[in-house]
């Protein structure tokens, strides 16, 4: 008898807990801001580029509310120059800042702190270009509340794995992880690292590895693209 979603989400949770042990989020979780700021650099770059931009931030501006609220957007685009579209990044950074300041002070922990998660995702995504990935990421990592943030390598995960269908959408791999695993935000956040980790590792966009892949056996869609 095939195993139902959940069960497959509990599997694919507990062999890879068995091949890679504890995972941590990269980089200082404890201030949401900062996290929010490395979030919107991570995307649509590598890793690499994302840490290069975000230490040259820190050191010429400095990741604050204060500072890059009040810093020139130029000296802003060209300490994230190392991430692609550093004007768009350094405009939307600046007026996150700004924003951060006139809303809530300065300070992100009302909103991490809001007893409703829904309220305070939808406040995290009123600042400008931040979504719902972000949102809750920034949840997640500095608050650890029970919300499973979904980028593209765990997208093309549940697509090759054919669980939810094809192509599944955010909110569709968002909820299913979230009823398989319950309320345990260790597990959720684990599982979200997991699987980018898988992504970048094996199940690759191109040629994934899916000789070498731990959930092989689960996957509806084995060596199919996409």
């Amino acid at each position: 008898m095939p195993l139902d979603r959940g069960a497959v989400i509990r599997e694919v949770f507990k062999r890879l807990r068995e091949l890679y042990g504890p995972l941590k989020p990269p980089g200082d979780t404890g201030d949401p801001f900062k996290v929010l700021v490395r979030t919107i650099l991570s995307q649509n770059t590598s890793y690499k580029n994302e840490l290069r931009a975000f230490r040259a931030l820190e050191e010429r501006v400095g990741v604050e509310p204060a500072a890059l609220a009040s810093a020139d957007e130029e000296a802003i685009a060209e300490a994230i120059r190392p991430a692609g579209q550093h004007r768009q990044r350094a405009k939307r950074i600046k007026a996150v800042a700004e924003l951060v300041l006139e809303r809530f002070k300065g300070d992100l922990g009302s909103v991490l702190e809001e007893p409703d998660v829904e309220a305070a995702r939808s406040a995290l995504m009123g600042l400008p270009g931040v979504g719902r990935k972000t949102a809750d990421i920034v949840l997640l990592f500095c608050a650890r509340r029970p919300v499973f943030p979904v980028d593209r390598h765990i997208l093309r995960i549940f697509n090759r794995l054919g669980i939810l269908g094809p192509k599944p959408g955010y909110e569709e791999v968002r909820k299913a992880v979230e009823e398989a695993l319950g309320d345990d935000p260790e597990a959720l956040l684990f599982t979200h690292l997991a699987l980018i980790r898988l992504g970048r590792e094996t199940c690759r966009a191109r040629r994934p590895n899916c000789q070498g892949c731990p959930i092989a056996d689960l996957c509806g869609r084995s060596g199919v693209e996409g």
